[in-house]
């Protein structure tokens, strides 16, 4: 935070202020200060005995670097309006922000003797630098396959195969189960793995996962039931009763499965009972909770209590080493520490939450006796004495105090997201960076070591992995609710957020930094003067901003991607104020939500320092002209949004995406070979007059590692063309192309290095997978409406040496897959929709690796028995799984989920990464 300041104070813009007021000597004296203060922080948080009294002195220096920073801001506000600038010269404004400095100095002044008085703590060698404490860490982009097993159970087979029999057991009455057990027991992990089974998903192709929050809403739930149970897509009105009609009639008609995760007072599940229904088909209802008292309160006729247990010493050291060592192989482990491991576990209580926090913690540690003996003086007896929430947060707090400087603020900054939300690793990226908590670092772009970051909080597990993209990478995240807890904590102990719906455990004070909406309480009597950034997930415009005078002038972040748009009345006076945008010139990232606003506002020109602006929800027409004058902006995602002449000017652009082609203006294909750093791109309506000129431009990007293309001619073949070759750079990742290209090999180079490759109505013929099936990296091949005109699907035996997963979907004139012997060596997940397989699949035998077969609508496969009979027999005993429940009574006997979860590498989820992210 300090860093920021001061990056901002030593401007020149800054010191004429300073020099027109006379207070230059001042303001110099600020900066010299601020330099020292950031040495103390630094060398404060690297410290491990934290008293109160240094942790208050941290909180004023942060909280007088926020002022001082807001006072500079005021004063560049002036500085860009000359007629301001003349009211600047008043005496009474001269008067005022004169005064205001030499308070600020004052303050800075006796903050820091404060400092010297009570001895707290020196500064770090002159010769310090931030980076050193992270440039010789091995970081990775990608996760371990052992953080991603997280969601593995250890020491808990026994209990999943006793609540699996629960679930099945043959009983047509409702039945309600409830897991129950203390923060941390990993009864949310059970639940996940329980309902992810077979024999559950052969009995409930279409559960509905609902998370409760201490706000609980009935709407909240009747709208996530009508969302897994209805088949058409037409929108259902938000009035209450007639949703909770529609929602009763679903519940009537569907043999259903409520997961209820995280329940926590009487009143809830009263309020639930009057949802559910008992229909005489077997439905089930599953609820986790803490609290013991609310399941014993229950009093449904058909209902079990199921109490998790703490885990056993073996099953405690089993994944204490797993995390420290990555490994199921044990042998080569520091023997000598088994006596400290032991004692270790004991400490842990055998709570899984403690145990991989533990296990975080000794990850990033020398495996070293002394270092472990250290760690475990600083563990409490509390959980291995008398286990309960706050002692597992305790193992948070160390775990957290354990942070390097730079990554404690973006922790912290997960607060600002509802309970137990699928947070995007991008999102967080890109807000990082917006907030100034991402640091630069030489020869790394921001992106690059805000990723870094991100894999750093996975790999110490304080964030969890959600969805995992077949490459390895993270799409999104969760936090344990124990560990949000404990960041809402320590954000309002720093006076950082404010929270609605959660009022019992906030404090209004007039120098909250993030407001945070999840519900539509009233807040219009609250100071939100110096607010920094606002999210909004809440379906109703909330009053901040329902004019441009209620919003804050020192705004920077600007989060409205989940506000949702079920309300469109209220958006009236929200585009009263998206209109006034351009008066928030501080603003750096800005995401807007779904509905149709027009377009964005000229005055957009005068955020100079905005660097991400997400529109891709909103119906956007265009862009402003003077969007060119944005040259900070990094993410610019749009949904076929016109772009004007002039944006090659934007030399910082790394992400473009959703161009309109077709509606932009003519020169911006010859401008984008001058946005070098450019890593994403993605067009559509590309003209067949336009193709030389655009290839020409992409194969002068040397950093492109994400490209789409769409082509407007569907009736005509780029191929034709004479003299149109597409060489991407080396180093491209993935890429889509959308349009008849004819043949592929005619006019496109494909690099070593894609990873994955998505093709949609390209017309391709039999040759295709020829062009395809040599990339030596490639792991996800997409099909898509009309991609293939083949009768065959044929797979060779040797190619695709590394491809994990296919989806192919919409194909009409496929008949038949082939796949020969030595074929895909490491395939794992075939995916078929819409396709009418008269001649069906052949070779499935061959996928030595094979995991899962996924049906989607519209499938007729001609030989399924035969298919039945392999799947059987394989060795891998593959998981089928039928995306709807028409399906269940042709495969029943074969063990099958039902839809992908959203954390199962869904082919929609790894599409959207490589297409809009």
């Amino acid at each position: 935070m300090v860093g920021g300041v001061l990056k901002h104070a030593a401007t020149t813009a800054v010191d004429e202020a300073a020099k027109m007021l006379g207070v230059r000597q001042d303001v110099w004296y600020i900066i010299g200060e601020l330099e020292m203060m950031q040495a103390f922080l630094v060398a404060a948080e690297t410290r491990r005995d934290n008293n109160n009294v240094m942790l208050i002195w941290v909180r004023q220096v942060r909280d007088l670097a926020y002022q001082i920073e807001d006072c500079l801001l005021e004063f560049s506000l002036h500085l860009k309006n000359r007629s301001l600038c003349y009211r600047l010269r008043t005496l009474p404004t001269r008067r005022r922000i004169a005064s205001h400095i030499r308070d600020i100095r004052e303050k800075v002044k006796e903050v820091s003797q404060r400092n010297l008085r009570y001895n707290l703590i020196k500064p770090m060698d002159s010769s310090f630098d931030a980076n050193n404490l992270i440039k010789d860490r091995n970081f990775t982009t990608c996760v371990d396959e052992f953080v991603v097993e997280e969601t593995e159970l250890v020491g808990q087979t026994e209990s999943k195969n006793k609540l699996i029999e629960m679930i099945t057991k043959k009983d047509m009455h409702l039945k309600v189960i409830w897991i129950t057990g203390m923060g941390g027991l990993g009864k949310t992990t059970l639940a996940r793995k329980v309902i992810d089974s077979r024999e559950v998903g052969n009995k409930f192709p279409s559960p509905v996962w609902f998370t409760v929050s201490q706000n609980f809403n009935p709407k909240d739930l009747l709208r996530e039931i009508q969302k897994k149970l209805r088949k058409d897509k037409e929108e259902i009105s938000n009035e209450y009763g007639e949703l909770f009609q529609s929602v009763r009639s679903l519940l009537e008609k569907n043999n259903y499965l409520i997961v209820l995760d995280d329940l926590w007072t009487i009143e809830t599940w009263n309020a639930v009972q009057k949802i559910i229904l008992d229909n005489g088909k077997g439905s089930r209802v599953i609820v986790t909770t803490r609290n013991t008292n609310v399941a014993e309160h229950c009093n449904w006729n058909s209902k079990e209590i199921y109490p998790v247990e703490h885990l056993s010493p073996e099953s405690s050291r089993n994944l204490l080493l797993r995390k420290i060592y990555k490994t199921d192989d044990f042998s080569k482990r520091n023997g000598d520490l088994d006596d400290v491991t032991d004692k270790i576990i004991k400490k842990c209580g055998g709570l899984p939450l403690a145990i991989v926090t533990v296990g975080g913690l000794l990850k990033n540690k020398p495996i070293d006796r002394e270092e472990w003996v250290k760690l475990l003086g600083h563990l409490g007896s509390e959980l291995e004495t008398s286990p309960t929430t706050d002692a597992v947060k305790q193992i948070l707090e160390l775990s957290y105090r354990d942070l390097p400087y730079y990554l404690k603020p973006c922790l912290l900054s997960l607060s600002n997201f509802p309970e137990d939300f699928e947070i995007r690793r991008i999102r967080l990226v890109y807000r990082w960076i917006a907030d100034g908590f991402v640091r630069e670092r030489r020869g790394m772009t921001l992106e690059e070591v805000a990723e870094e970051y991100f894999y750093d909080l996975i790999n110490r597990n304080l964030i969890l992995p959600s969805i995992v993209k077949v490459d390895g990478t993270i799409w999104s995240c969760r936090v344990h609710d124990i560990m949000r807890e404990l960041l809402v904590a320590k954000s309002i102990e720093e006076n950082l957020v404010y929270i609605t719906g959660e009022q019992e455990y906030m404090t209004m004070v007039d120098n909250i930094r993030q407001l945070i909406i999840t519900s539509s309480d009233d807040i219009t009597g609250a100071n939100f003067h110096n607010i920094r950034s606002i999210s909004v997930f809440d379906e109703h415009v909330p009053s901040i901003l329902s004019s441009p005078s209620k919003l804050p002038k020192l705004v920077r972040v600007l989060d409205l991607r989940n506000m949702a748009a079920s309300e469109k009345s209220n958006y009236k006076n929200l585009k009263r104020t998206i209109r006034h945008l351009g008066q928030f010139e501080h603003l750096r990232y800005i995401s807007i939500p779904e509905h149709n606003y027009g377009g964005l506002p000229n005055s957009l020109g005068n955020i100079r320092d905005l660097q991400t602006l997400d529109i891709r929800r909103a119906s956007m027409a265009k862009v402003p002209n003077n969007i060119t004058k944005l040259h900070k902006l990094r993410h610019l995602l749009g949904l076929e949004v016109a772009i004007p002449r002039g944006i090659g000017k934007l030399k910082e652009l790394q992400v473009l995406k959703g161009v309109d082609l077709k509606r932009s203006h003519p020169g911006v294909v010859e401008e984008l070979t001058q946005l070098r750093q450019l890593r994403k791109l993605g067009v559509r309506n590309l003209e067949k007059e336009q193709c030389k000129k655009f290839f020409v431009s992409i194969n002068e990007l040397s950093s492109l590692r994400s490209l789409h293309i769409g082509i407007t001619e569907r009736d005509t073949v780029i191929a034709d063309f004479q003299d149109i070759v597409l060489s991407p750079p080396e180093h491209l990742r993935s890429i889509r192309l959308d349009g008849w290209i004819g043949n592929l090999s005619a006019w496109i180079s494909f690099p070593f290095s894609l990873v994955k490759v998505a093709l949609y109505n390209t017309k391709l013929g039999d040759d295709a997978i020829g062009v395809l099936e040599d990339l030596p990296k490639l792991l996800y091949l997409r099909l898509w409406n009309g991609s293939y005109d083949g009768a065959k699907l044929t797979f060779r035996g040797a190619k695709f040496p590394k491809l994990k997963r296919l989806d192919a979907a919409g194909l009409e004139n496929l008949q038949e897959f082939l796949f020969q012997e030595g074929t895909l060596p490491e395939f794992q997940h075939l995916w078929i929709g819409n396709c009418k397989l008269m001649s069906g699949i052949s070779g499935i035998d061959h996928l030595a690796r094979l995991r899962i077969l996924g049906l989607g609508w519209g499938v007729y496969m001609a030989n399924l028995d035969v298919v039945r009979k392999q799947l059987t027999e394989h060795p891998n005993r593959p998981t089928l799984e039928v995306f709807h429940p028409e399906f269940q009574e042709l495969y029943e006997g074969i063990g099958f989920g039902g839809p992908p979860a959203d954390g199962d590498n869904s082919s929609i989820s790894d599409t959207e990464e490589m297409e809009y992210s």
